[in-house]
């Protein structure tokens, strides 16, 4: 996948779905808390319209208190007047003025009537009536109240709004005795303000449950099978079904529950608009971000798409460098990086010229060591003819001094390893100090005393030469009187220790100072100002090198006495003896072939 998909991807999974996502959680959160604070306050406005709908019903409810307790009434319906003149006048004089007191205190009431319970008591159409008037079904329904208790029915069960009825009996002054039933009508304007007070307008519907959850109006039929369900079993008395809000309460007086019902949509109108304008802005918003953030990382990827496409074609045979268009990215990070490609293939373009003139160098370089092999061997050759002649006059010492001056050649020049054993290394060491013994005769001797398994323990190849030399040139050559070089090598369980000590002037405490001081540093020694101490640090700084861990070299020295120089090698663990043990046998192997 291109860097420019992979940009593009990372920006639509890191900022645009989690912004998106995001909002709309925290809108959905909002919303349903929105919504929820809603249902919650019409809720407790539903209940407070219930309570006031419960005030109406005790005021309209006091009327039978004022009748029942009126003893006018009491005496006329119980039959006490024995002429019908009595009871015309008592209910002119007395009873009367108590309905149309009853009437203008209680405007929502349309009539009242009592159905009288006795023959003797003279009816009155609009305000006493025969009991045999009374619907049969509500007679049964009344029949079970006790004193002091009424009831109120729904005069149209169908509809939700209906005409209430409340009836309630009168009994005599002694209570013993039900001398007439009261029927107080009711106009649906309670039920309707009670409506009114709980909200209920516009798109929002009232419906009637029985107390079992039945359907008792026909407006129930605009209301889903989910939400009738849930009206049904649910015991919360408000709920939110999809976009259906329900509201419900149990009218106690009624035995009814009613079901307050409206739509999400319509109560959050105006929400819904900034809704729909809100996410129109977002969308907007995160077009033109996205052009934006494409229009930028089109200028970055671009340029680093180009460069890609130029490394790809890039090889021994084209190094031509990438331009680098003028203009404000220039100077950028991505402009420095083409800057810094450019150097390198520059860079790359002369070492490749230079490795193939080196390579040139180096064919003439192997045809002129080729052609150098030939002098050595001459040289070998001409020293055995010194040697035979030498022996064939009889001259023992020219001999000698020719073979060994031959094996030493042989020993520096013949070789292209850098390693050998010890036995070598002090077989070498001893055809160096006899041809100086040949040369100072009596002015020098030596002795080589080997304690240990010299074959097996490998070392540098001119290790001990180069002291040999130290202790001949600072020790021999330098005083009149003869000088003896001793060479021992020993072994503990721990170092293997190389002394190669002579008796001659030795060393001022001063410059042995200086000596160690020179060792134990880790700068290069000016070779021109002091070349003994450069010849010290080279052999002490190849023993630490190849030997490893503590192994050193030592300088021992006393005015007077003469000088030691001390090789300490410290041994090594099991696997570096067969790795020595490696080198000695593949160093063998060479030699025999």
């Amino acid at each position: 996948m291109s860097i420019m998909r992979k940009i593009v991807l990372g920006y639509v999974i890191m900022i645009f779905i989690p912004v998106i996502a995001f909002g709309y959680h925290y809108y959905t959160q909002i919303y349903g808390n929105l919504t929820q604070q809603f249902v919650e306050s019409r809720q407790k406005i539903l209940e407070q319209a219930y309570a006031n709908m419960k005030t109406d019903f005790a005021r309209i409810q006091s009327v039978h208190r004022v009748l029942q307790y009126n003893p006018y009434l009491t005496d006329y319906l119980d039959g006490v007047y024995d002429s019908d003149a009595d009871s015309v006048y008592a209910l002119t004089r007395y009873i009367l003025p108590l309905y149309t007191q009853s009437m203008f205190a209680n405007p929502e009431i349309e009539s009242i009537v009592i159905y009288k319970m006795k023959d003797q008591v003279l009816p009155i159409t609009n305000l006493f009536r025969d009991r045999s008037m009374l619907d049969p079904q509500t007679e049964d329904t009344v029949s079970a109240l006790k004193a002091g208790q009424g009831i109120w029915l729904r005069a149209d069960p169908n509809v939700s709004d209906p005409d209430l009825i409340y009836y309630q009996y009168i009994y005599n002054t002694q209570i013993t005795e039900r001398i007439g039933l009261l029927e107080i009508r009711v106009s649906n304007s309670l039920i309707r303000n009670f409506y009114a007070a709980a909200g209920v307008e516009a798109n929002w519907r009232a419906i009637l449950l029985s107390g079992q959850g039945n359907l008792l109006t026909n407006e129930a039929a605009e209301l889903d099978n989910k939400t009738l369900n849930l009206l049904q079993s649910e015991e919360r008395n408000f709920f939110i079904n999809r976009k259906t809000i329900v509201n419900q309460l149990k009218l106690e007086p009624l035995d009814v529950r009613v079901v307050i019902t409206g739509q999400v949509g319509d109560v959050f109108r105006s929400v819904k608009h900034k809704e729909v304008v809100l996410v129109t802005i977002i969308v907007l918003l995160l077009i033109i971000l996205s052009i934006a953030y494409y229009m930028l990382a089109s200028t970055i990827t671009k340029r680093i798409l180009r460069l890609a496409r130029h490394m790809r074609t890039l090889n021994d045979d084209n190094l031509r460098q990438l331009t680098i268009q003028s203009g404000k990215f220039e100077k950028d990070e991505i402009g420095f990086l083409i800057v810094a490609y450019n150097s390198m293939v520059k860079r790359m373009d002369e070492l490749i010229n230079h490795v193939h003139r080196a390579e040139l160098r180096n064919k003439e370089a192997a045809y002129q060591v080729l052609q150098a092999q030939i002098k050595p061997h001459f040289l070998y050759n001409t020293l055995e003819t010194i040697r035979m002649v030498a022996e064939a006059n009889n001259d023992k010492e020219v001999a000698d001094i020719s073979f060994w001056f031959g094996k030493l050649m042989r020993y520096s020049l013949s070789s292209a390893r850098q390693e050998t054993v010890l036995a070598k290394e002090i077989e070498m060491v001893s055809f160096y100090m006899k041809i100086h013994k040949m040369r100072l005769q009596s002015r020098l001797t030596y002795e080589i005393n080997v304690a240990l398994d010299d074959k097996r323990l490998a070392c540098p190849r001119f290790l001990l030469q180069p002291l040999i030399e130290n202790s001949i040139v600072h020790g021999a050559s330098a005083v009149l009187r003869p000088v003896h070089i001793r060479l021992e090598a020993k072994e503990t369980e721990r170092e293997v220790t190389i002394d190669i000590s002579d008796n001659g002037n030795g060393i001022p405490p001063e410059k042995l100072l200086e000596l160690r001081e020179r060792l134990s540093r880790h700068d290069d020694l000016r070779k021109a100002e002091e070349p003994v101490g450069v010849g010290l640090k080279n052999v002490n700084e190849r023993v630490k090198e190849y030997f490893g861990g503590e192994s050193r070299l030592e300088i021992i020295s006393e005015p007077g006495k003469g000088t030691c120089l001390r090789i300490i090698i410290v041994k090594r663990t099991v696997t570096d003896f067969e790795d020595l043990d490696r080198r000695r046998r593949t160093f063998d192997s060479e030699r025999v072939s």
